[in-house]
């Protein structure tokens, strides 16, 4: 009689305790997950906003400063005919769909420098640089024509040398040409030879890049659009140059 008071006495959890405590468990289980998921979405959403501003950074340095120099000449190292190029077509905006209703997503530059975005630098010569988007990367693709050839040797009859990709995680991207005098005009031409008082003087660059986006929905995004401002500095200068020679005579 004792022993069967001692088992009861000894006797283990009742089913309702066992469930209370199996509730508590799941309930602490869920809480250190939700934790964790928290803590490595947040981690995985800074870098990818770190990526961003990183993009954001060099494109302002270094896509703008390049586009800067757009039809920028140096007629001490330059022969004739390589710089009647940069004159003539220091500026190109394309549309790789072949829409011209669409804002240009493609642009070429001309300029003399000592080596194209794929190229090392060299001596000065007659450089052209191509930006354009190649799936999700900003893509730069450069050819150029030495100082030792010949001034009638066209750029268009180069080969690219091959795109770099410079920027990567962008969605979207678009060239629009700024005019002299009118800013809502983006139809004057980026020529020096033909009318020199209405080329284009710079270019605005919007980029659509990707944001951080939540690990539990890859299809939920937090795109940023960047708007930055280039402008043909050489080109500027010279029309100041030739205004200022105008109001002389």
């Amino acid at each position: 009689m004792s022993r069967m008071k001692e088992w009861k006495q000894q006797s283990g959890f009742t089913l309702v305790e066992l469930m209370v405590a199996l509730v508590l468990t799941l309930v602490l289980i869920s809480g250190v997950l939700l934790i964790h998921l928290s803590g490595r979405q947040a981690s995985v959403d800074a870098e990818r906003l770190t990526r961003m501003q990183e993009a954001v950074r060099f494109t302002s340095d270094y896509v703008i400063r390049d586009l800067r120099n757009a039809g920028f000449r140096d007629e001490l190292s330059l022969k004739i005919g390589h710089e009647e190029q940069i004159r003539k077509q220091y500026a190109t905006f394309g549309h790789s769909d072949g829409n011209t209703s669409t804002p240009a997503d493609e642009l070429i530059i001309r300029y003399a420098g000592r080596g194209s975005c794929t190229e090392t630098f060299m001596e000065f010569r007659l450089v052209e640089n191509h930006y354009y988007l190649d799936g999700n990367n900003l893509m730069c693709n450069g050819r150029s024509v030495s100082q030792g050839e010949d001034g009638n040797l066209q750029i268009e009859t180069k080969a690219f040398t091959g795109g770099v990709a410079l920027v990567s995680g962008v969605e979207s991207l678009a060239f629009q040409r700024i005019c002299p005098e009118d800013d809502s005009n983006t139809s004057c031409e980026c020529n020096l030879e033909t009318n020199p008082a209405d080329s284009c003087v710079g270019v605005r660059v919007a980029i659509l890049l990707e944001g951080p986006n939540s690990l539990e929905d890859q299809t939920s995004t937090d795109d940023r659009t960047v708007e930055l401002v280039a402008a043909f500095r050489n080109v500027i200068l010279e029309r100041i140059r030739n205004q200022a020679a105008a109001s002389e005579t």
